[in-house]
């Protein structure tokens, strides 16, 4: 069944119109039918079944027949990883999206390859966002994750931070294992996990972090590429929330 994203304000009608680029992505890509069932999210929880009411290149309307809400997470996983190459980072989006993180904080540090102007900054996001949109759809997660603008690691820690439990990948003596972390931390639902480019934090940079009270956790034996080491990071702490929730 195929599934398309609305704005929550419009999926509340009872005739739902898809957005012009969900319209012809509908109409010429998939080619639906009057009265094809599709489902809607509105990637905030919400899951609707209807059935194609009209079709036309610019603008297909869907009858809504049901909607229900999704069952919160089970916990929340934000990732803040350094920014890599294009082909990488739109891997580690998909990935993170199937995943079900909540967040995505693009970073900004010195051993990054990839710049970002600051004056690109809003573009970047609207584009890394909807990508993770694309991905929202594929896995048909309701909630779909948020992308924050990206900015450099000394900005993000200069921003209020929400409670719970934070964690960075360090290759660093003295990191411990991601659960024994959580372990220590068992009313934590919230969790962030930093991860740094492929050349690593440098000293002052993973300095600032276990200042600001992130936690340094190893992720193995080996070492990881950037995307690597963030898809496994949240995989780890997803399953350690949800076998502590369940």
């Amino acid at each position: 069944m195929h599934r398309f994203l609305v704005a929550p304000e419009l999926l509340a009608a009872p005739v739902v119109s898809l957005s012009a680029a969900e319209s012809h992505h509908a109409a010429v890509v998939l080619r639906v039918t009057v009265g094809e069932t599709v489902t809607l999210l509105d990637g905030q929880g919400t899951i609707a079944s209807g059935t194609v009411a009209s079709v036309s290149k610019r603008e297909v309307h869907v009858a809504v027949t049901s909607r229900d809400r999704a069952r919160p997470r089970r916990g929340e996983v934000v990732l803040a990883v350094a920014v890599t190459k294009s082909k990488a980072w739109d891997l580690m989006l998909q990935k993170a999206t199937e995943l079900d993180v909540a967040g995505i904080v693009p970073l900004l540090t010195r051993h990054c390859v990839v710049k970002v102007d600051p004056s690109e900054r809003a573009k970047r996001r609207d584009d890394w966002q909807a990508a993770v949109a694309e991905s929202t759809k594929q896995c048909g997660t309701p909630w779909m994750p948020q992308v924050g603008l990206p900015r450099t690691l000394a900005e993000w820690l200069g921003e209020p931070r929400r409670a719970g439990v934070g964690l960075v990948a360090a290759l660093a003596p003295g990191t411990r294992e991601i659960g024994e972390v959580l372990e220590a931390h068992p009313e934590a639902q919230h969790v962030t996990i930093v991860i740094g480019p492929e050349g690593d934090f440098d000293a002052s940079e993973l300095k600032s972090l276990l200042r600001a009270g992130y936690a340094p956790v190893t992720l193995g034996p080996t070492i990881l590429r950037a995307d690597t080491a963030a898809v496994t990071a949240a995989a780890v702490v997803a399953h350690q929330l949800r076998r502590r929730i369940a």
